[in-house]
C-alpha cells in the first residue's frame, strides 16, 4: 500500500463533524441567586436537568468550581449508556458559568461542547442565555440530542425554581 493510499483510507475512516452554535433563552420567576444555586447543585441539576421523564441522569463525580470536573452518566431510563465529562472553565456566581463538555458512549468520543450560561437579572426575575458551541460526530443527531437536552431541561428549570 503507497503512503497516498494509507492516507486515503485513514481519511475515509473519519466520521464527518457537524458543528452548530445552539442559543436558548428563558425568563424565570426567581432571583439570580436562586437560579444559579440551581445550577450549582448537582442534586438539584439531577431533578431538573433531563429533558424528560423518560431519561435518566446520574453524577458519578461532582465538582463545581472553577476547574472542577463532573462526570455523569446518562440516557433513557434503565440504560445509561452516555458519559459525559463537564469541565468548569469560568464561573461568576449569579452572572455566569462557562463549561466545557465531551460525550461519550463506550469509549468513543461523540461531541465536544463549550457551553456558556449567562444569568442577567430580568425585572424581579432571572433571564437566562444559554449558548452551546457543539462539534458532533458522525451526524447530526448529537447536535439535535442537545438542542432537544437544553431545551427540556431550561423548561423543567421552572418547576425546579417553584420547590
Amino acid at each position: 500500500m503507497t503512503e497516498r493510499s494509507v492516507e486515503q483510507s485513514a481519511i475515509a475512516i473519519v466520521p464527518p463533524l457537524n458543528h452548530d452554535t445552539i442559543v436558548l433563552e428563558r425568563t424565570y420567576e426567581a432571583k439570580p441567586a436562586r437560579v444559579f444555586e440551581a445550577f450549582a447543585s448537582p442534586e438539584a441539576r439531577m431533578r431538573w436537568g433531563v429533558p424528560s421523564a423518560h431519561v435518566e441522569l446520574e453524577y458519578d463525580q461532582a465538582d463545581f468550581r472553577i476547574g472542577g470536573m463532573d462526570v455523569s452518566r446518562c440516557g433513557p431510563r434503565g440504560n445509561l449508556v452516555y458519559r459525559v465529562e463537564t469541565r468548569y472553565r469560568d464561573i461568576v456566581p449569579q452572572r455566569r458559568i462557562i463549561s466545557t463538555e465531551i460525550v461519550s458512549e463506550g469509549g468513543i468520543t461523540l461531541c465536544f461542547a463549550l457551553i456558556t450560561v449567562e444569568l442577567l437579572e430580568a425585572g424581579s426575575g432571572t433571564r437566562i442565555i444559554l449558548t452551546d458551541q457543539v462539534g458532533a460526530f458522525g451526524g447530526r443527531s448529537m447536535i439535535d440530542g442537545h438542542r432537544a437536552g437544553h431545551a427540556g431541561a431550561l423548561d423543567n428549570l421552572a418547576a425546579e425554581l417553584r420547590r
